[in-house]
C-alpha cells in the first residue's frame, strides 16, 4: 500500500522547503473527516515567509469560511497531493 495523500503532501512540502534552504519539521495527520499537514519552521526563517507559504499552501485545497460555517474548495489541483488544512508556524 502506498503513502496516504497527507503523507505525500507532507513529503512534497518538506522537499520544497529544503530546496529554498528552510529546515522545517513537517508532519501529516488524519482525523475524523479531515486531514492536514503541520509545518514548524525556525523563527530565523520568518524572512522567507512568502516563499514558505507559496511552497506549503498550494497543498491546501480550500479554506474554512467561519462566517457561513462551511469549507470552501477554492484551490483544487488534481496534479499534486492536497489536504484540507496546512498549518505553518514558527518557533
Amino acid at each position: 500500500m502506498g503513502k496516504s495523500v497527507q503523507a505525500q503532501a507532507a513529503a512534497q512540502i518538506k522537499s520544497k522547503l529544503k530546496a529554498i534552504g528552510v529546515k522545517a519539521q513537517v508532519k501529516s495527520y488524519q482525523a475524523a473527516g479531515c486531514n492536514g499537514v503541520y509545518v514548524w519552521c525556525n523563527e530565523a526563517d520568518k524572512g522567507k515567509k512568502d516563499e514558505i507559504d507559496k511552497a506549503a499552501m498550494v497543498h491546501q485545497y480550500g479554506r474554512f469560511n467561519g462566517m457561513e460555517d462551511i469549507y470552501e474548495f477554492t484551490n483544487m489541483n488534481d496534479h499534486i497531493p492536497q489536504v484540507m488544512f496546512v498549518s505553518v508556524s514558527y518557533h
